[in-house]
């Protein structure tokens, strides 16, 4: 469950550290009529306690305090796992050299406020704070749901070939393979070969978004690419009763376009289209020459495919999603085959430096169809 800290009504929590009781004061008055509720602590000691016991939000704290000064206390919090993470605003009146500053942030302050302290600075600085601790939160709750995806995406292939190498094992030397046997050579086959555009998905997200994409375009056929894509998917569709139709005509021109990475986008969306498509349902990809605009090319003539299921469809508002890394939709959160949500941020980044786009339309419960464009090949 999420924190009620999220909500909007939530007054965030701040942890006023200073050994004067008058500032104490002071700040709690002038604080009263402000969204925040107020914590206060009069020694560094005092500090560790109660930030460990109750976890404000926010801790602003004095540097200039007798026994442990706002340094040392600063550094027993980041040593604390529990007060590790907690934002920490220094307050100070007489350590405004440069050094000292530059401690404090070593140190692992979050900010620095000067005495008196102006309470309308220190609310926008507490605002911006806690967005930013929201901001992570949230950062790192998509790295631990990724993982979950990552290590169930990479289960379920892993299994697949662990049965089949399981009842392989109980051949015996010299006996003849039955169709069963290809049958399950197949199988294992196609688990490895999803366990392995996973692993390729992930790595080339990371490639790709350090712009280190490298391109090797040239004069492709495209029903070949189609027809190669079709090859690798046909069986686990046949196994879903899902009918697989293309419509890349032979007459096509060639399109102009890196030939490995665009079969990746081919595989990407059928892949997508069979997760999405129940038992009986129909998959279709079609491709025609266009006019118009592509991409960041006006007024050329341009290559249009359309991969197309009957699945059970995208809500509008969701279809911003779709395309960005670790996102899930609702309709992804519904069906057995989850996934991580990379293979869609891929297509779009190969569509894209090939000087593409790529679209989706979705008519929810009947059909969803991906639509994107590759440049044609120049004519000698």
């Amino acid at each position: 469950m999420k924190s009620n800290r999220t909500k909007k009504s939530y007054k965030p929590v701040l942890l006023v550290v200073d050994d004067i009781e008058d500032n104490l004061d002071l700040l709690e008055f002038a604080l009263k009529q402000k969204p925040v509720k107020l914590l206060r602590a009069k020694s560094g000691i005092e500090c560790l306690r109660i930030a460990k016991d109750k976890t404000p939000d926010i801790i602003l704290l004095d540097i200039q305090m007798p026994e442990m000064d706002g340094f040392e206390t600063l550094q027993k919090l980041r040593d604390n796992p529990i007060t590790s993470s907690i934002p920490v605003i220094m307050l100070t009146a007489h350590y405004k050299d440069p050094e000292s500053i530059e401690k404090g942030f070593k140190l692992g302050a979050d900010e620095y406020i000067t005495k008196p302290v102006e309470i309308e600075e220190l609310v926008v600085r507490i605002r911006m704070l806690i967005r930013m601790k929201h901001m992570k939160d949230e950062l790192d709750q998509t790295k631990l749901d990724y993982m979950a995806m990552l290590i169930h995406d990479l289960r379920g292939p892993l299994v697949g070939i662990t049965s089949v190498v399981e009842l392989l094992k109980d051949l015996k030397p010299g006996a003849a393979l039955r169709q069963e046997h290809f049958e399950m050579f197949r199988s294992a086959d196609i688990s490895l070969q999803q366990m392995l555009t996973l692993v390729n998905n992930f790595l080339d997200l990371s490639k790709y978004n350090s712009d280190a994409i490298c391109l090797h375009q040239e004069p492709v056929p495209l029903h070949m690419l189609v027809e190669q894509a079709l090859q690798k998917l046909e069986f686990q569709f046949k196994q879903k009763q899902i009918e697989l139709e293309h419509r890349v005509g032979r007459d096509l021109p060639e399109a102009y376009i890196d030939a490995q990475k665009t079969l990746q986008v081919f595989i990407n969306l059928l892949d997508n289209a069979f997760k999405f498509t129940e038992r009986g349902g129909a998959v279709s990809i079609s491709a025609e020459l266009r006019n118009g605009t592509n991409g960041r090319q006006k007024n050329e003539s341009y290559i249009g495919v359309s991969v197309t299921d009957t699945g059970m469809g995208i809500d509008t508002g969701e279809i911003n999603k779709l395309f960005s890394p670790y996102q899930q939709t609702a309709s992804a959160q519904s069906i057995s085959e989850k996934g991580t949500g990379l293979g869609l941020s891929i297509c779009k980044l190969i569509v894209e430096a090939q000087g593409g786009s790529i679209s989706v339309s979705s008519d929810p419960g009947k059909q969803t169809t991906f639509y994107f464009t590759l440049p044609v090949a120049k004519q000698n």
